[in-house]
């Protein structure tokens, strides 16, 4: 974890990952990335428990900066479980958009994972800020399927993974977005699998590879 820089951007505790060696006159992706409800607090660690630094080394053959930003004990990424827009997803937009400001971010290759409360979020802030991104990973999330569909994130790229028994997060909705066939969207549901998906998704050397493939 030492290679993880710590940080604070728009009040949240965060931490980054830099490709190296970093060049901060090149454009590199950025991927933000939003951990489940078991990792918020305050002491900028936790959100790292979920997978995105066994695979850093993933990230960083793709020349990507990683930001992970930790949501507070009390509040949520926000999305359908959560009563919508939160104040943490606030942050994160705010966050999200300057650093796409920056000059060592290529604007057009920005991109966000979510896995849990962290897809819940995902999905919500896709529907509202579908500009951000150039695509988009959730893992085990939720999502009202109507506000997905009737917003420009329907034309986004999302790779969706879910467990076929998860017991914590339903795939009903999941499967219902699937049904809509829209023509962006990828949908792998891991066969026997409960809730905690994350190690074999982001163990796919596939889901890297195209992530990075996809520019705006």
């Amino acid at each position: 974890m030492t290679r993880w820089q710590d940080d604070r951007l728009h009040g949240l505790p965060c931490r980054v990952l830099l490709p190296q060696p970093y060049d901060p006159r090149r454009r590199h992706p950025l991927v933000v990335s939003l951990h489940g409800s078991g990792e918020r607090g305050t002491d900028n660690e936790a959100q790292l428990n979920t997978g995105v630094t066994a695979f850093e080394h993933d990230l960083e053959r793709f020349g990507a900066i990683v930001v992970a930003p930790q949501a507070p004990r009390h509040d949520t990424f926000g999305g359908s479980w959560y009563g919508g827009e939160s104040a943490t997803q606030r942050a994160v937009v705010a966050l999200t958009r300057d650093l796409t400001g920056r000059g060592s971010v290529d604007a057009d290759r920005v991109y966000l994972v979510g896995f849990s409360m962290g897809a819940i979020g995902a999905w919500d802030i896709l529907a509202r800020q579908p500009s951000l991104f150039a695509a988009a990973i959730v893992i085990a999330g939720d999502l009202d399927v109507d506000t997905v569909v009737g917003s420009a994130a329907a034309s986004l790229p999302i790779w969706a993974i879910h467990g076929e028994r998860d017991e914590l997060v339903s795939n009903r909705n999941i499967r219902s977005l699937d049904a809509r066939k829209l023509p962006t969207l990828r949908y792998t549901e891991l066969a026997g699998a409960g809730h905690d998906v994350w190690r074999q998704s982001f163990a796919h050397p596939p889901l890297w590879e195209w992530l990075f493939s996809v520019k705006k």
